[in-house]
C-alpha cells in the first residue's frame, strides 16, 4: 500500500519551492525542479489507480430523465425567449427548444453590443431571432418584449465567473441582480406565462461574502418574491460546475498548449461536476415542475463524487505527452471561502445533497424518476430585501466604490440571512450548529475561524428563536415549511 506521508511530503515540496500567492515561477531551476516533482506525483497518483481515464468521464456520461411529452405540451407553438443565448448553456438551449415544438426561440445576449445601450437585431430567420442586448438595458429588452410578445422565458444570462466578478463588483451587482429584476419586471408586465431561472449551488450557502454567490443569492430572492406578488409562474435551477464550459478546465488546456506551468489553486480543491444534457434537462423540467405559489429549485439529484481539480491537471498533463510542471498559486478571490458542514445534513448522509442546505431541504421531494431534487426556498423578510436593493441601487448608479458595493452586498446578506434564521425552529438550527463545530470531527481543514459570520448568524437566530418560543410556545413562523422540521430532525 501506498504511503500517504510520500504524497503529502512530495506536495510540501511543491509549496517550499514555489510558494503560493508570488508572481508565477520564472526562473528555468524552479521550472526544472517543480517538473520532477509533477512527475513523480504523476507516478503515485498512477500508482493509486487515477489517471487512468479522464476524472470527468462519468460526468460526462451521465443523463437525467426529461419529461418530454409535458414539456412538449408547454412549448407547442410557444414563443420563447433565453436570455445569455450566445452562451454555452443558452445556445444548446435556444436548438433544444426548437427541437421540442416552439414556434420561435428569441435569444438576447451581450456578446456583440458594444455598449450597455447597444440593442440590435442581429440575426432572423423566422424559428430563431437574435438580439444583442445588455439585460441590464431596460429599455431596450423592454422593445424586445413589446415586439416579440414572449410566453415564456429562460433567463440564463449573468456574470458567471466568481474570480471575475470580485474585480467588477459593480457591473456583476448590476448583471446578475438588476439585469434579473428587469426580466422579472417584463415578464410581469407582459404577461409572460412562466419564467425559470438558472442559478448555481453557491447560493445555497446560508452566508457567503463572495460575490458571485451572493448576487446569485440576491436573485434567487427576487424570484421568491416575485412568486409571493406576481403573476408570472417562475422555478428555477441550481447548476454546478459545467464541464462543457469549464473555465478552469479551459486555463489547463490553454497553459499546457503555450508549454507554460499550470497553475493550480491549491490541494485538496474539489468540484463537483455536471454536463450540458443534464443542465439542458433540468431547465426544461422546471417548465413542468413550476408551482403558481411556491418557487421551486431543482437539482440533479446524483452528481457523483466529488473531483479534485490537482487530477484533473495531472491528467490533462499526462495525456498531452508533455512534461510540464504544475504549481499552486494559491486561492484566488472568488473560490476563497471553505465548505461549512453545518451545510449539509448528516443524520442522513447517503441523501444530503450539497447544492441544498438544511432548511431548503426541509421541504425535499424527489420525482418519479429518481433523477430530481426538489425543494422551495425558506421564507424570509421582503422588507428588507427591498430596503437592500434601494441601498445597492443608489450605490451602484451612483458611482461609489466597488469595495462599498461589496460592503453594502454583505451586509444584505447577512440582515436577510438573519430573518431567515429567525424564522427557523430553534430544533433545526441547533442541529445546523451541532453539524457545523461538531468536537468529534477532527481535522485541520476545518478552521471555524473561517466560519464565524455564519455561526454568529445562527447563534443570533437560536436566540431569537428560543425566546419566541418562551413567549407563545410556537414557531416563529407557524406554516408548513417548518411543522415539518422537528420531524425530520428530530434524531
Amino acid at each position: 500500500m501506498l504511503d500517504q506521508k510520500d504524497k503529502f511530503n512530495l506536495l510540501q515540496s511543491f509549496l517550499q519551492i514555489a510558494p503560493p500567492y508570488l508572481p508565477e515561477p520564472q526562473d528555468s531551476e524552479i521550472f526544472s525542479l517543480l517538473q520532477q516533482l509533477t512527475e513523480e506525483l504523476i507516478k503515485i497518483n498512477r500508482k493509486e489507480g487515477l489517471l487512468q481515464e479522464d476524472p470527468f468521464a462519468e460526468v460526462r456520461s451521465r443523463t437525467i430523465h426529461l419529461y418530454e411529452s409535458s414539456i412538449k405540451a408547454k412549448l407547442q407553438n410557444k414563443v420563447v425567449l433565453v436570455t445569455g443565448g450566445e452562451g454555452c448553456v443558452g445556445s444548446n438551449l435556444v436548438q433544444k427548444l426548437i427541437s421540442l415544438g416552439a414556434r420561435r426561440v428569441i435569444s438576447v445576449d451581450k456578446a456583440r453590443c458594444a455598449n450597455i445601450s447597444h440593442t440590435q437585431l442581429i440575426d432572423d430567420d423566422k424559428l430563431v431571432a437574435r438580439y444583442a442586448v445588455d439585460i441590464r438595458n431596460a429599455k431596450g429588452m423592454e422593445c424586445i418584449f413589446e415586439s416579440e410578445k414572449p410566453e415564456i422565458v429562460f433567463h440564463v444570462a449573468a456574470q458567471r465567473l466568481p474570480g471575475l466578478a470580485e474585480i467588477q463588483v459593480r457591473e456583476t451587482v448590476t448583471t446578475n441582480i438588476f439585469g434579473t429584476y428587469n426580466i422579472i419586471r417584463l415578464c410581469e408586465e407582459y404577461g409572460v406565462s412562466q419564467c425559470v431561472f438558472s442559478s448555481t449551488g453557491k447560493a445555497s450557502r446560508y452566508f457567503t461574502a463572495e460575490v458571485y454567490a451572493a448576487t446569485k443569492k440576491m436573485a434567487e430572492w427576487l424570484f421568491a418574491r416575485a412568486t409571493a406578488e406576481g403573476k408570472v409562474t417562475y422555478s428555477l435551477v441550481r447548476f454546478t460546475h459545467l464541464i462543457d464550459n469549464s473555465y478552469f478546465c479551459q486555463q489547463y488546456d490553454d497553459r499546457i498548449k503555450e508549454n507554460r506551468l499550470v497553475n493550480v489553486h491549491a490541494p485538496d480543491r474539489y468540484i463537483l461536476g455536471q454536463n450540458i444534457s443534464e443542465a439542458l434537462h433540468l431547465l426544461l423540467n422546471a417548465l413542468v415542475f413550476a408551482q403558481e405559489d411556491r418557487l421551486k429549485i431543482l437539482v440533479c439529484r446524483n452528481l457523483g463524487w466529488p473531483i479534485e481539480t490537482l487530477e484533473v491537471a495531472l491528467y490533462k498533463i499526462s495525456q498531452s505527452g508533455k512534461k510540464l510542471p504544475v504549481y499552486f498559486q494559491g486561492v484566488v478571490p472568488g473560490y476563497e471561502e471553505t465548505f461549512f458542514r453545518g451545510q449539509v445534513d448528516w443524520s442522513c448522509p447517503h441523501e444530503f445533497h450539497l447544492l441544498l442546505n438544511v432548511i431548503e431541504s426541509l421541504t425535499k421531494e424527489i420525482d418519479e424518476s429518481g433523477d430530481l431534487m426538489i425543494c422551495s426556498l425558506p421564507p424570509f423578510s421582503l422588507d428588507l430585501l427591498a430596503q437592500h436593493l434601494s441601498i445597492l441601487e443608489d450605490m451602484c448608479w451612483n458611482r461609489l466604490t466597488e469595495v462599498q458595493i461589496k460592503e453594502a452586498l454583505t451586509t444584505a446578506i447577512k440582515d436577510i440571512t438573519r430573518s431567515i434564521f429567525a424564522q427557523t425552529s430553534p430544533e433545526v438550527l441547533q442541529k445546523i450548529i451541532y453539524w457545523g463545530t461538531d468536537p468529534k470531527v477532527k481535522s485541520s481543514k476545518i478552521a471555524l475561524n473561517s466560519h464565524q459570520d455564519v455561526l454568529q448568524l445562527l447563534f443570533e437566530g437560536l436566540n431569537q428563536a428560543l425566546k419566541q418560543k418562551r413567549t407563545d410556545q410556537r414557531l416563529a413562523v407557524p406554516n408548513v415549511y417548518y411543522q415539518n422540521s422537528i420531524k425530520q430532525l428530530a434524531s
